[in-house]
């Protein structure tokens, strides 16, 4: 029997994964926990409370670029491939966790992560400037390896060093999201897209 918050955590993220959280009501949670409704009330009287706690470990603490990277770069070139690691890392880590062997719903793994986002968005309290927080640091990472690369003359100076970071953001979370249709990020197309886009900035 389930006793400790961590794998309440983690059972509640399954369930908020791949339920709508109108649906996901106290009694399913804790049938996947392995609890009562009382004993899973015990750790979280109100399922708010345990969405949100589920969110701030499953998405925003992993998402977070100290959690995800391991970031000591000195190229851009070295930069991709530090990126990729950490991305593929994390993506390895929830869909660990999400992937239960229920394949009914025809869904990757992948897609019930990005299922849970979409519940974020629309449950988790005064969320706009955290979702933007994530996504800045994300922006923030490009950004500053790419002014380093313009620095050291790796990639072109005359590149608008905004929209340059841009494109590599939002390839990122295009092809994520693309690919979470079908079976799932393919990290080694993701380094191959990126390096490609690498190739045309070079100095």
């Amino acid at each position: 029997m389930i006793t400790n918050r961590d794998e309440v955590l983690e059972n509640a993220f399954r369930v908020f994964a791949r339920m709508n959280y109108e649906k996901a009501s106290q009694t399913e949670i804790a049938k996947a926990c392995g609890l009562s409704k009382a004993g899973l009330i015990y750790y979280y009287p109100f399922k708010q409370d345990l969405f949100v706690a589920v969110v701030d470990k499953y998405v925003f603490q992993a998402q977070h670029p100290q959690n995800k990277f391991t970031l000591t770069s000195f190229t851009l070139d070295e930069f991709i491939h530090q990126y990729i690691a950490g991305v593929k890392t994390t993506m390895q880590q929830m869909v660990a966790l999400l992937d239960d062997g229920d394949t009914s719903g025809g869904c990757s793994p992948n897609f019930y992560y990005f299922h849970l986002l979409m519940q974020v968005r629309l449950h988790y309290p005064n969320v706009e400037a955290k979702l933007k927080n994530m996504s800045d640091r994300d922006y923030e990472l490009w950004t500053t390896a790419i002014r380093q690369a313009q620095q050291n003359g790796e990639i072109r100076r005359d590149l608008d060093t905004a929209q340059t970071a841009s494109v590599f953001h939002r390839f990122f979370l295009g092809l994520s999201f693309e690919q979470s249709f079908f079976v799932g990020l393919n990290t080694d197309e993701l380094s191959r897209q990126l390096h490609f886009i690498y190739s045309t900035l070079k100095a």
